[in-house]
C-alpha cells in the first residue's frame, strides 16, 4: 500500500491548486524550504523560541520543470536539479542548515543503521565552528554541499555578496576535512541569474528538491512522514533539516519513513 501511494502521488503539497480538469496546476506548489534569518514563518507559534530560520513572507516558487519523472536526463548547466536521475525507484535525501551538535548525530546514527548514503547542505558559520562534525559526516560517506555561509535570500545580492558567501562556506567545508563542495543549495532555493553565474564559475551544481515536507516549521513528526511518504516518488530528492532550531520531530520522522521508503524497494542515491 505504501508503494501504490509513492508511486502514485505527485510531488505537489497537498493544498496545492489544480486545474479544471483535476490536474494540478504546476504554479501552485506552495513549498521552498527553511525560511530567512530574523522573520517567523507565518501561522507558526513556536518558530519563535530559538529558531534561526524564520519567515513571515511566502516561500518562493520551486516548482520542477513540466513533466519531469526523475527518469529525465540531468538538467542543463544554469538551472537546478529537482530530480536524480538513477532510474527505478532511486530517490535522494538531503538534509539541511546545520551541522548540529545535538542533531546532526542523532541524523548519522539513523542513517548508518539504515544503511543511507545523504548529501548535507551545511552552512558555512555552523560548519567552521563544528568542524568535527564536517569531518564525521564525510567519513561516513555522506556528501557535503555548500548552503552558503549565512543562510541569506541571495536573490538580493550582488556578485561579490554572493561569491563571499559561497567561497567562505567551500573553505569552511575543506578545512573541516570534508572534499571540496560540488553541490551548491540557495536558501529558500531563491535562485537567479547572478547565483547561477557564480555557481558556474566555482564549478558548483545548484541542487534543489522535489518533496518538501517544511519539516522546519515543526509541523509534527506524523505530518513530516504522511507528506514524504505521499509525494516521494522514482527520482524524488527529499528536503529535511539537521540545523536551524529545534529539530526533534525531522529525527522522529526520519525514524518512521526511511525504514518505510526502503521497504518500498525505494533506494537511496546521491545527486
Amino acid at each position: 500500500m505504501l508503494l501504490s501511494a509513492c508511486s502514485s502521488n505527485s510531488d505537489k503539497s497537498a493544498t496545492a491548486g489544480a486545474t479544471s480538469s483535476g490536474t494540478p496546476d504546476p504554479r501552485s506548489k506552495p513549498t521552498g524550504g527553511a525560511p530567512f534569518p530574523g522573520q517567523s514563518p507565518s501561522g507558526d507559534p513556536s518558530s519563535a523560541q530559538g529558531d534561526s530560520h524564520t519567515n513571515t513572507s511566502a516561500p518562493p516558487d520551486n516548482t520542477p520543470p513540466a513533466g519531469a519523472t526523475g527518469q529525465d536526463p540531468p538538467p542543463p548547466a544554469g538551472t537546478p536539479q529537482f530530480y536524480v536521475h538513477e532510474g527505478d525507484k532511486a530517490i535522494a535525501l538531503t538534509i539541511d542548515d546545520g551541522p548540529s551538535s545535538k542533531y546532526t548525530p542523532q541524523v548519522l546514527a539513523l542513517l548508518a543503521q539504515y544503511k543511507i548514503a545523504a548529501t548535507f547542505c551545511m552552512i558555512g558559520e555552523s560548519a567552521d565552528k563544528h568542524a568535527s562534525l564536517v569531518a564525521e559526516v564525510s567519513a561516513a560517506g555522506h556528501l557535503v554541499a555548500n548552503h552558503t555561509w549565512t543562510h541569506p535570500n541571495l536573490s538580493k545580492m550582488t556578485t561579490a555578496q554572493v561569491t563571499s558567501e559561497i567561497e567562505r562556506t567551500n573553505d569552511a567545508i575543506t578545512r573541516g576535512g570534508a572534499k571540496q563542495p560540488v553541490l551548491f543549495r540557495a536558501p529558500g532555493g531563491n535562485w537567479s541569474p547572478t547565483v547561477f553565474q557564480v555557481c558556474t564559475q566555482l564549478g558548483l551544481r545548484p541542487l534543489d528538491w522535489s518533496v518538501d515536507p517544511r519539516d522546519w516549521s515543526r509541523p509534527g513528526a506524523d505530518h513530516i512522514v504522511q507528506n514524504v511518504l505521499g509525494h516521494t516518488k522514482t527520482g524524488s530528492i527529499i528536503l529535511e533539516h539537521d540545523g536551524g532550531g529545534d529539530r526533534s520531530q525531522t529525527v522522529a520522522a526520519l525514524q518512521q519513513f526511511l525504514p518505510k521508503l526502503l521497504e518500498a524497494g525505494y533506494h537511496f542515491v546521491q545527486p
